[in-house]
């Protein structure tokens, strides 16, 4: 029986998070799970290398080659893929025989360019990953025609070799439920965000795949534009598997937008009504799609907080963007999940092509009048595979440095603006919003009712405020360039 072991690279927080490594999250990976779910029923013995958020590249090397593997499958983010291909790198000088596949975000994004770059990867997996692996893994085995495998790269006479797309998987109910099981420490090795659970442990899940909008700055390398759906009853089954056998007591459904299948979405809350598992959830929403009868439906099934990809408060950036929203449907969202007594939290992104610092003034105003309850902000990054990749020239000065891409570095700067505005304004933006008495006084509140807040906020809040009043010379680049 064949080995495979499944590697997040080792990646910091500080590397993913920069100054906000305290208010990051360690999430299982469950891209990584559900392809080792399905070697496993192919019979391949499976196991994962977690590295990403504590091991060095030295113990993860030694951990990995501890397993004797056959094949290496890394998956690698657009930040994180130097280290993927060094940690690459490392298993090659001391077991060359070993076979290193990679996937992920950025190689669907850029196949040929990483192939390139990086000889220490043999093969590459582009899109979605577990019909491909298992077809790879076995034309592999049996020293098959590699070219016929959809969905691949490799080298061949060094030329790298692109295969034929292969279709997105239409009934994803057949795939098993990822392999929590080989984690040998899930769920309590790892963490949401500060802002999002009220108990642990937690995991999170999704309930789809693929969006269909078209976002300038979204890369849809991975699912495509095709969305499609595991069933209420998958879903269901899953919550059941994740709170009788591991314990969780929160759900984060990380779809990008929840609300997609109405319908599903009202079964899921009548099964957890029904079933009375009492867990706490969050989840993310366009705010065209929102109403108050679902809502409240939601609340009524442990929903606390709903995320809103709200990115601006200029309406003729929103539609430059294509995001298709008006600021009219974003206030109204924020205000009918309030009335539905749940949490609003708002995503931003500082740096559009067309900024001012007249629009950066116009958004941190806007976020604080429509009543959010929590805020992410983060730099306008434009990530392979995304359209504003291809146009971003024409709008600003860019890098395409990919170890600066994690949207906490000004790697896109627009037109008419210098580096120094953007920071400026983050800041600004974080310090006008959780510096205001009523901000405050709703997490007082929420330590009150839950002391889980109390160590979390603790930890965070002193690099949180050393960040916002410290002098700007010691802004957020020169941190994250330490």
């Amino acid at each position: 029986m064949s080995k495979i072991v499944f590697v997040n690279p080792p990646t910091s927080l500080f590397q993913r998070y920069g100054y906000f490594a305290g208010m990051g999250n360690t999430l299982a990976p469950l891209g990584l799970l559900y392809l080792a779910s399905v070697a496993r029923v192919e019979k391949f013995d499976v196991a994962v290398a977690e590295a990403s958020n504590s091991l060095s590249y030295e113990d993860s090397v030694s951990e990995i080659l501890g397993h004797h593997p056959d094949y290496v499958a890394i998956t690698a983010t657009t930040v994180s893929i130097f280290n993927a291909a060094r940690l690459a790198r490392m298993i090659k000088e001391r077991a060359a025989r070993i076979t290193i596949i990679i996937g992920g975000a950025h190689l669907s994004a850029t196949p040929e360019e990483t192939m390139q770059k990086f000889p220490a990867f043999d093969f590459g997996i582009i899109g979605e990953g577990e019909e491909t692996l298992i077809e790879l893994l076995k034309r592999i085995e049996s020293k098959g025609k590699l070219g016929e495998v959809p969905g691949i790269t490799f080298r061949e006479t060094n030329k790298v070799i692109l295969t034929p797309e292969r279709p997105p998987i239409v009934d994803l109910d057949k795939l098993p439920f990822p392999a929590w099981d080989i984690l040998p420490n899930f769920p309590r090795g790892y963490y949401p965000a500060i802002s999002k659970f009220q108990k642990l442990p937690a995991a999170y899940i999704l309930t789809s795949r693929g969006c269909p909008y078209n976002c300038i700055f979204c890369s849809s390398s991975v699912f495509k534009k095709t969305c499609r759906f595991f069933s209420h009853q998958y879903i269901s089954e899953m919550i059941e598997l994740l709170h009788h056998r591991y314990g969780i007591k929160e759900i984060s459904f990380e779809d990008d937008t929840l609300f997609l299948s109405k319908e599903r979405l009202i079964k899921i809350c009548e099964f957890l009504l029904q079933k009375k598992l009492f867990l706490s959830w969050t989840c993310n929403s366009r705010a065209d799609l929102v109403s108050l009868d679902i809502l409240k439906l939601m609340k009524r099934a442990g929903c606390w907080q709903i995320g809103f990809g709200i990115e601006t408060g200029v309406q003729d950036i929103l539609d430059f963007s294509r995001k298709g929203l008006g600021l009219g449907q974003i206030e109204k969202a924020v205000a009918l999940t309030r009335q539905a007594g749940i949490f609003s939290k708002g995503f931003f992104i500082l740096g559009f092509p067309k900024e001012t610092k007249k629009t950066l003034r116009q958004t941190i105003d806007f976020a604080k009048r429509i009543k959010l309850n929590d805020i992410t902000v983060s730099f306008m990054t434009q990530f392979p595979g995304s359209e504003l990749y291809r146009i971003a020239k024409q709008y600003g000065q860019h890098t395409e440095d990919w170890q600066k891409m994690s949207m906490l570095n000004t790697v896109f700067i627009p037109s008419g603006l210098q580096k120094k505005d953007l920071e400026k304004y983050f800041k600004l933006f974080l310090k006008e919003f959780y510096f205001r008495p009523k901000i405050i006084l709703d997490y007082l509140l929420r330590i009150m009712k839950n002391p889980l807040y109390f160590r979390r906020i603790l930890k965070i809040s002193i690099p949180l405020l050393k960040f916002i009043f410290l002098k700007p010379k010691q802004c957020l680049a020169q941190q994250l360039e330490k």
